[in-house]
Protein backbone atom coordinates (compact mmCIF):
# COMPACT_ATOMS: atom_id res chain seq x y z
CA UNK A 1 0.00 0.00 0.00
CA UNK A 2 2.92 2.32 0.78
CA UNK A 3 4.38 1.78 -2.69
CA UNK A 4 1.03 2.67 -4.27
CA UNK A 5 0.78 5.91 -2.26
CA UNK A 6 4.40 6.82 -3.10
CA UNK A 7 3.80 6.11 -6.79
CA UNK A 8 0.69 8.29 -6.92
CA UNK A 9 2.49 11.06 -4.99
CA UNK A 10 5.46 10.93 -7.37
CA UNK A 11 3.17 11.10 -10.40
CA UNK A 12 1.28 14.07 -8.97
CA UNK A 13 4.55 15.82 -8.15
CA UNK A 14 5.86 15.25 -11.68
CA UNK A 15 2.67 16.63 -13.21
CA UNK A 16 2.76 19.71 -10.96
CA UNK A 17 6.38 20.67 -11.58
CA UNK A 18 6.57 19.81 -15.28
CA UNK A 19 7.08 22.85 -17.45
CA UNK A 20 4.63 23.78 -20.15
CA UNK A 21 6.20 24.45 -23.52
CA UNK A 22 4.78 26.63 -26.23
CA UNK A 23 5.30 26.10 -29.96
CA UNK A 24 5.07 29.85 -30.64
CA UNK A 25 8.80 30.61 -30.56
CA UNK A 26 10.27 27.37 -31.84
CA UNK A 27 8.67 25.76 -34.88
CA UNK A 28 10.63 22.54 -34.30
CA UNK A 29 8.61 21.75 -31.15
CA UNK A 30 5.83 19.24 -31.70
CA UNK A 31 2.42 19.79 -30.16
CA UNK A 32 1.35 16.85 -27.99
CA UNK A 33 -1.87 15.07 -28.73
CA UNK A 34 -4.08 14.82 -25.64
CA UNK A 35 -5.47 11.43 -26.78
CA UNK A 36 -1.95 9.97 -26.67
CA UNK A 37 -1.43 11.33 -23.15
CA UNK A 38 -4.67 9.71 -22.00
CA UNK A 39 -3.62 6.38 -23.49
CA UNK A 40 -0.29 6.51 -21.65
CA UNK A 41 -2.01 7.16 -18.31
CA UNK A 42 -4.55 4.39 -18.96
CA UNK A 43 -1.78 1.90 -19.72
CA UNK A 44 -0.01 2.65 -16.41
CA UNK A 45 0.43 -0.56 -14.46
CA UNK A 46 0.81 -0.80 -10.71
CA UNK A 47 2.59 -3.67 -8.98
CA UNK A 48 2.78 -4.54 -5.31
CA UNK A 49 5.12 -7.35 -4.22
CA UNK A 50 5.23 -8.77 -0.70
CA UNK A 51 6.82 -11.79 0.94
CA UNK A 52 4.44 -14.47 2.16
CA UNK A 53 5.21 -17.52 4.34
CA UNK A 54 3.66 -21.00 4.17
CA UNK A 55 2.83 -23.11 7.21
CA UNK A 56 6.03 -25.15 6.73
CA UNK A 57 8.17 -21.98 6.85
CA UNK A 58 8.96 -21.73 3.13
CA UNK A 59 8.56 -18.28 1.62
CA UNK A 60 7.10 -16.97 -1.63
CA UNK A 61 6.96 -13.60 -3.34
CA UNK A 62 3.40 -12.58 -4.20
CA UNK A 63 2.89 -9.80 -6.75
CA UNK A 64 -0.46 -8.14 -7.32
CA UNK A 65 -0.54 -6.29 -10.66
CA UNK A 66 -3.15 -3.84 -11.91
CA UNK A 67 -2.91 -2.80 -15.54
CA UNK A 68 -5.87 -0.80 -16.77
CA UNK A 69 -8.93 -2.85 -15.91
CA UNK A 70 -6.98 -6.13 -15.74
CA UNK A 71 -5.79 -7.47 -12.41
CA UNK A 72 -3.54 -10.48 -11.90
CA UNK A 73 -1.48 -12.28 -9.30
CA UNK A 74 1.96 -13.85 -9.60
CA UNK A 75 3.43 -16.19 -6.97
CA UNK A 76 7.13 -17.11 -7.13
CA UNK A 77 8.86 -19.73 -5.00
CA UNK A 78 11.71 -22.19 -5.59
CA UNK A 79 12.40 -20.89 -9.13
CA UNK A 80 8.77 -21.56 -10.10
CA UNK A 81 6.13 -18.93 -10.86
CA UNK A 82 2.35 -19.20 -11.03
CA UNK A 83 0.41 -16.41 -12.78
CA UNK A 84 -3.35 -16.03 -12.92
CA UNK A 85 -5.82 -13.30 -13.92
CA UNK A 86 -8.51 -12.12 -11.52
CA UNK A 87 -11.88 -13.71 -12.24
CA UNK A 88 -13.87 -12.33 -9.32
CA UNK A 89 -13.40 -9.31 -7.07
CA UNK A 90 -14.09 -9.54 -3.36
CA UNK A 91 -14.47 -6.65 -0.91
CA UNK A 92 -11.22 -7.61 0.82
CA UNK A 93 -9.34 -9.41 -1.99
CA UNK A 94 -10.05 -11.44 -5.07
CA UNK A 95 -10.29 -14.83 -6.74
CA UNK A 96 -7.78 -15.70 -9.46
CA UNK A 97 -8.02 -18.74 -11.74
CA UNK A 98 -5.81 -20.20 -14.44
CA UNK A 99 -5.79 -23.77 -15.76
CA UNK A 100 -6.25 -25.98 -12.70
CA UNK A 101 -5.11 -23.36 -10.15
CA UNK A 102 -7.51 -21.39 -8.00
CA UNK A 103 -6.01 -18.64 -5.86
CA UNK A 104 -8.04 -16.80 -3.24
CA UNK A 105 -6.48 -13.66 -1.78
CA UNK A 106 -8.14 -12.18 1.32
CA UNK A 107 -6.65 -9.52 3.56
CA UNK A 108 -3.14 -10.79 4.40
CA UNK A 109 -3.58 -14.42 3.32
CA UNK A 110 -3.42 -16.29 0.02
CA UNK A 111 -4.82 -19.79 -0.51
CA UNK A 112 -3.70 -21.79 -3.55
CA UNK A 113 -5.81 -24.79 -4.56
CA UNK A 114 -4.81 -27.32 -7.21
CA UNK A 115 -6.91 -30.46 -7.18
CA UNK A 116 -6.69 -31.89 -3.65
CA UNK A 117 -3.59 -29.83 -2.77
CA UNK A 118 -4.11 -26.70 -0.69
CA UNK A 119 -1.30 -24.28 0.16
CA UNK A 120 -1.99 -21.48 2.61
CA UNK A 121 0.26 -18.44 2.71
CA UNK A 122 0.27 -15.59 5.23
CA UNK A 123 1.93 -12.23 4.78
CA UNK A 124 5.34 -12.11 6.43
CA UNK A 125 5.81 -9.61 9.21
CA UNK A 126 7.72 -6.46 8.38
CA UNK A 127 10.46 -5.03 10.58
Amino acid sequence: MKKFVYLIGALLLMFNISCKKSADGNKGVLVENSAENTAKVDSLSLENTDRYVAEDGSSALVTFKTSGEEKSISISSNKMTIKAPQTEALSNGGIYKDHDYKIVAKNDSVTITQGDNIIMLKKARGN
